[in-house]
């Protein structure tokens, strides 16, 4: 789950990638006027994703997020909205990599059975 060496890099330039596909649906919306509470929220997803905090919720809460532009939206194009998708389908099943904050948290461990 934590791949570190050029897989971890991989998994680095994915969340970056992921995020800042995100980012740009947010700018796009910022310059079309929209309100700005649904684009605090991308925003904090976009945080998350680019940090590796909570890496699958994010993903799958990023992924509704591109869903619902897909059906819903004509500012951004729908294949990039779906490669999007795809993108943070495929991080949320990968994992954050191992240039993460959820690797420091839940990093790998040693766990050694009581031999009682």
């Amino acid at each position: 789950m934590f791949a570190d060496g050029a897989a971890g890099v991989g998994l680095l330039i994915l969340r970056s990638s992921a995020g800042g596909s995100l980012f740009v649906y947010a700018f796009t919306q910022a310059q079309t006027g929209s309100p700005g509470w649904p684009l605090f929220g991308v925003g904090a997803v976009v945080v998350l994703i680019l940090i590796g905090a909570l890496t699958p919720v994010a993903c799958i809460i990023g992924g509704l997020i591109e869903a619902y532009y897909i059906s819903h939206d004509a500012v951004t194009s729908g294949s990039h909205s779906l490669f999007a998708l795809m993108m943070l389908l495929s991080l949320a099943l990968l994992g954050p990599g191992a240039y993460s904050i959820d690797a420091k948290l839940f990093g790998r461990r040693l766990i050694i059975p009581d031999e009682d």
